[in-house]
């Protein structure tokens, strides 16, 4: 196996709402600092150096997320351009979750692909899940029965005690 450089987004915080892409890039020729530039995704870009071969698994998983490949997870690994691996995350739930990010050398003997993968790379991607758009969606979407059972007896209230000690005063 050969050695190649690899550089990937850790995107976060994500709300919860929305959804994020994660990039990853493999390359055989370019430095760890040139591969992180090619990174499109927003989010903070890590790099490293791995073993690779002609063909690489790579897999993004986490049990807190949908995940959708938007490229094949089985590649042939080019020797003159970068080989890229997207996915579309979107989070199930707030709070702080996982991705696991893991990189598979697929072994060809013979010249058949064999059904051995040695795991040359496997990374956790700590990512926080930010909840602050679900509130905002529901006062837009309750606003009438917010007002009803929040901002009018409060307001009430405030009559009453306004009123109240304006008679107070008066005697």
């Amino acid at each position: 196996m050969r050695l190649g450089n690899i550089a990937f987004n850790s995107p976060s915080p994500i709300n919860i709402d929305d959804s994020a892409k994660i990039e990853l890039r493999l390359d055989l020729h370019q430095s760890p600092a040139e591969l992180a530039k090619s990174i499109t995704a927003p989010g903070k870009v890590e790099s490293d150096r791995i073993k690779v071969s002609d063909h690489m698994t790579a897999h993004l998983s986490s049990p807190d997320f949908d995940i959708t490949a938007n490229t094949p997870e089985t590649q042939a690994v080019s020797g003159a351009e970068p080989t890229s691996w997207i996915w579309t995350v979107k989070p199930k739930t707030s709070g702080e979750h996982n991705l696991y990010l893991d990189l598979d050398a697929n072994i060809i003997l013979d010249g058949v692909l064999t059904p051995r993968t040695i795991r040359t790379f496997s990374k956790t991607i700590n990512v926080t899940v930010t909840p602050s758009q679900r509130f905002v969606d529901f006062a837009k979407e309750n606003w009438q029965w917010l007002w009803a059972t929040i901002f009018v007896p409060i307001a009430g209230w405030w009559w009453r005690r306004r009123h109240k000690s304006a008679n107070v005063d008066v005697t």
